[in-house]
């Protein structure tokens, strides 16, 4: 087989366009479909990545327990308790942490694919392999730091009397399911700016940062609400509006919705159409996905 055999492709047409012929790259078309030809190569480096992350760490996996928890005691001491947050949200805990762990998730998602490409960039160079592999692969080393924080999510919700339902189960997978089209939409477009725009991995820092007070995650929307709409007239009322319908608070209220609400019984204290909103993303992250 010769060099160009390797490298393209014969295409044919349908008779609809003559029966011509042109040259293409080889698997340049097939886009998330390509991935799953190679599932091998892509369990490989999520494999791969998980074990270099704590290679070199006395605590090992235990650190996918360890950022989360700081960052969850800081927000319920400074906010919850000085400031007395936890007096006007009942389970207070359970309220910010149900938010924090999935936009933990969203953004660890979002940076590994976005740092994918360049990361790997030796073998990028060196054998074609879909382009796609790597941000997924990073996708699944999210998702296996995720798990753990879910489960103490599950562990305190259910010991402040947390009960299962099947409204509670559509809104956890619709939750999760917003983050993670939305999360590997943009993590894939953001790998390929990357490579030649490197300073996007300091802005997703500073907007990872950012999310945590853009979103219902430490203080209800309605609290947001009684602030913006009285003292900023038609401006509160179009920043609430961005406020509520964007994916992240979308997701966040439906984990809500899934762990807080049961123990509280707090359902109407829930951003408003919820559900349509749901819809609405996870419709238009499949879209921006495919």
């Amino acid at each position: 087989m010769t060099t160009l055999d390797t490298r393209t492709e014969i295409e044919s047409d349908d008779l609809a366009t003559g029966g011509k012929h042109r040259l293409h790259e080889p698997g340049g078309r097939g886009g998330l479909i390509e991935v799953v030809r190679h599932r091998t190569v892509l369990s490989m480096l999520a494999r791969r990545d998980v074990r270099m992350r704590y290679r070199y760490s006395s605590l090992g996996f235990a650190w996918a327990y360890v950022k989360p928890t700081v960052q969850f005691l800081a927000y319920y001491f400074i906010i919850g308790v000085v400031l007395g947050l936890e007096r006007r949200v009942e389970n207070f805990a359970v309220y910010v942490f149900s938010g924090l762990c999935l936009l933990f998730f969203f953004n660890e998602t979002i940076g590994n694919a976005t740092r994918s490409i360049v990361k790997n960039r030796a073998i990028v160079k060196k054998i074609w392999l879909p382009r796609q592999v790597f941000p997924i692969a990073g996708v699944i080393v999210a998702a296996s730091r995720f798990v753990p924080q879910f489960l103490i999510l599950m562990i305190g919700a259910t010991a402040t009397g947390w009960y299962f339902s099947w409204t509670g189960l559509a809104a956890a997978v619709a939750g999760v399911g917003v983050v993670l089209v939305w999360g590997l939409a943009l993590g894939l477009l953001l790998s390929a700016v990357n490579v030649y725009l490197r300073e996007v991995q300091n802005f997703l820092e500073l907007t990872g940062f950012l999310t945590h007070w853009l979103t219902p995650m430490v203080k209800p929307w309605n609290f947001v609400a009684s602030r913006l709409v009285p003292d900023w007239g038609l401006a509160g009322v179009i920043i609430l509006t961005a406020y509520i319908w964007n994916p992240l608070t979308t997701a966040v209220e439906l984990f809500h919705l899934a762990f807080w609400s049961p123990t509280v019984d707090y359902y109407l204290e829930l951003s408003p159409y919820l559900w349509t909103r749901a819809y609405v993303f996870f419709g238009l992250g499949v879209v921006v996905l495919a």
